[in-house]
């Protein structure tokens, strides 16, 4: 077993690079305009009468190389402070155009709605993405390394309108350029690509001929740009917020301020610094089951902080050593984040008011040839005199294809600690639409300890290899409109030891012409900790209505043994939409473990957008308690705690923001209840 790592090591190294053979990439002049459009989602402006089209959409799903049957034309002019776009989407079948999705950032990709990606560098690697749908509901973010990893909590301020129209469907587009980082020079070539998402016959087609939406090294350019009139910016960002709270004890009041200060150095070189800031405004973060062995393995949630979204894809590396949430209440930060020629950079530098503690981290991120890059991580945690410390360098290269090859060796250094601290990662994946797979070889020394990091406990002193493949078996196929399978494999020792973990996994979907799928799936597992072990299997399957759209339900369930015992799960989940601008998303979620009752999370979204400045939304979830022993199969565990927020924002313009925030925290065992009420103001001021 010791040797696999190296053997897998010396296989991938191995691999052929495949030739391809040249594809014309799609090209469109953008033309300078002194009227620019109304943003009112019709095309009737003249400047849009002077550009050139870009058209010849090509089909990616389902058939990849047929015939489009809706056509999309895209026409692209500029002034000196902004970009615009202006897109015509035939459709013979207007009735059936979809249109659901209202929550910013939401699964706008479900229903009919166009996307542009702009690779501002030309780099063919990194982009920043803006899609919408006919409500005008906004998802942006940016595409990392040709789309093997993608930034999707970047908002940027841009606007958007699209409206019906005859013989279709159309929008506009237009985003500042002070919004965006591109080379500091006059004359400008742009990477493009332009995806339309079309739900009557269930189309994605794309302008220029890629396999996958974020495969930024086959997209096509933007010509003709000449921006002279980007300035260095000053934003200061300056909040006050009053919260009052009551629960059984007590009632408080207390008023809090901040400021924001974000800095062009450069037109691609960022400057950003926060003191004292408030995040009421930001969800509480959803109840999870922690299904891990004795509840060892941490449970991960997801950033939304403004001051750690921008830039933090770049973090993304196979080993995680650097975690942001380990960074609660912060009192002060700085970060530093862009490009210098081919090198993308990130500093950053936090004091915590709650712990008391000092983080940073230093990435770089060089561009060799083509999409090959190599990159540095550092980090540094430290509180009173103790530290905790890891380094690590990265490479990533194109080897075949969509297959792309990734390796990472890091080492730590912890206050009182000596041994083994070095950890390594070599791996090779890549997908399409239509197939993907991936093998991987790893290892975590000992004595490796990153407390600024996410590591999960069971990994440590282990070394083993891993891997996937999946692939879509039939396509467009009388009734089915595909089906598809794949399986993985996961196999890992301590370290000079014995195996820990050998696991095996199926799955298998298949997805009807009336949009229903219907999955089959399964696992097998060894697992063993200290000198027990266990085999585990699970075996469910699960059914989904309006695959690929944004309303409908989707439902799971499986039975088994975990850890030698007998093993439930139950899920379902569904998307109404009551009004246009209206929605709920509630979900549940159940186990059960022996002979216990049935423990059950529950949670519900309401997203209401009243209109392009203004929305309401509500988030509440509710958890059960644990661990009665039951021998009804269908006795559930009694409600623990209920938790509600209520949110309304009002943008009165980019950055100038009011929340005000309700906060509500039920307690069923102790009977206490806890209310908070926060209203926060947000003032934008732009030198």
């Amino acid at each position: 077993m010791k040797y696999i790592y190296f053997i897998v090591v010396i296989a991938i190294y191995s691999s052929i690079h495949l030739g391809h053979a040249q594809v014309q990439m799609p090209t469109v002049t953008a033309v300078r305009t002194a009227e620019p459009p109304v943003i009112d989602g019709l095309l009737h402006d003249s400047c849009w009468q002077c550009c050139s089209t870009a058209t010849g959409f090509v089909m990616v799903e389902p058939n990849p190389g047929a015939e489009v049957t809706q056509q999309t034309y895209v026409r692209v002019c500029y002034d000196d402070e902004k970009i615009y776009f202006g897109i015509h989407m035939s459709e013979d079948r207007p009735d059936a155009l979809q249109a659901t999705t209202n929550q910013r950032d939401g699964g706008v990709y479900m229903d009919d709605s166009f996307e542009l990606i702009l690779d501002t560098y030309c780099d063919r690697r990194n982009a920043y993405y803006f899609m919408s749908n006919l409500l005008g509901t906004k998802l942006d973010g940016r595409i990392i390394d040709d789309g093997r990893n993608t930034e999707s909590n970047w908002d940027a301020h841009w606007e958007v309108k699209a409206r019906r129209c005859e013989g279709g469907w159309e929008m506009e587009i237009a985003i500042p350029f002070s919004e965006l980082s591109y080379p500091g020079k006059a004359e400008q070539l742009w990477g493009a690509n332009f995806w339309r998402v079309e739900r009557p016959h269930w189309e994605n087609t794309s302008w220029a001929p890629v396999q996958q939406w974020c495969q930024i090294s086959r997209y096509g350019t933007i010509q003709g740009l000449v921006i002279t009139g980007k300035t260095k910016r000053l934003t200061i960002l300056p909040y006050g917020a009053a919260r009052f709270e009551r629960d059984t004890l007590a009632d408080s009041l207390e008023a809090r301020a901040g400021f924001d200060i974000e800095y062009d150095v450069t037109s691609d070189l960022k400057f950003n610094t926060t003191f004292l800031p408030d995040y009421a405004q930001i969800e509480a973060d959803p109840f999870q089951f922690n299904l891990s062995y004795e509840k060892g393995e941490e449970l991960y949630f997801a950033e939304k902080r403004p001051f750690f979204l921008e830039g933090g894809s770049i973090l993304t590396t196979p080993f995680q050593l650097f975690y942001t949430r380990r960074m609660n209440e912060i009192h002060a930060g700085g970060k530093l984040y862009g490009k210098i020629r081919s090198t993308e950079l990130l500093g950053l530098a936090v004091r915590t008011k709650d712990t008391e503690e000092f983080f940073s981290v230093l990435r770089a991120k060089q561009e060799l040839m083509g999409t090959t890059t190599l990159g540095a991580l550092v980090t540094h945690k430290q509180h009173d005199d103790t530290v905790s410390q890891a380094a690590g360098v990265d490479f990533n290269m194109p080897v075949a294809g969509r297959f792309l090859l990734t390796t990472q060796f890091a080492a730590t250094h912890n206050t009182g600690v000596s041994g083994d601290q070095w950890a390594g990662h070599v791996g090779i994946d890549g997908e399409t639409s239509t197939y993907g797979a991936g093998i991987y070889a790893g290892r975590i020394g000992p004595a490796f300890s990153v407390e600024q990091g996410f590591i999960n406990a069971y990994d440590i002193n282990q070394q083993g290899v891993s891997g996937y493949a999946w692939h879509k078996l039939l396509q467009d196929w009388g009734w089915f409109e595909w089906i598809d399978g794949g399986v993985s494999f996961d196999v890992a020792q301590e370290i000079g030891d014995r195996l820990t973990v050998g696991e095996v996994e199926f799955w298998s979907n298949v997805v009807t012409r009336p949009r229903i799928r219907l999955g089959l799936d399964g696992v097998r597992t060894y697992e063993r900790y200290g000198d027990t072990e266990f085999t585990n299997y699970v075996i469910g399957g699960d059914i989904e209505t309006n695959v690929g759209g944004a309303a409908g339900i989707a439902s799971s369930g499986g039975v088994g043994q975990l850890y030698d015992e007998s093993f439930q799960r139950f899920h379902v989940g569904a998307l109404f939409v009551i009004f246009d601008r209206i929605s709920m998303f509630p979900v549940l979620q159940a186990v059960r473990f022996g002979e216990t009752q049935w423990q059950w999370l529950i949670n519900a979204r309401i997203s209401y957008q009243i209109t392009d400045r203004a929305f309401f939304r509500i988030f509440a979830q509710s958890a059960s308690e644990q661990g009665t022993v039951s021998s009804e199969f269908l006795a559930c565990e009694d409600i623990l705690n209920l938790t509600n927020n209520l949110l309304f924002g009002y943008e009165f313009a980019p950055g100038t923001i009011l929340y005000i925030v309700y906060n509500n925290v039920h307690n069923f065992d102790t009977q206490s209840t806890n209310h908070i009420i926060v209203t926060k103001f947000t003032y934008s001021l732009k030198f």
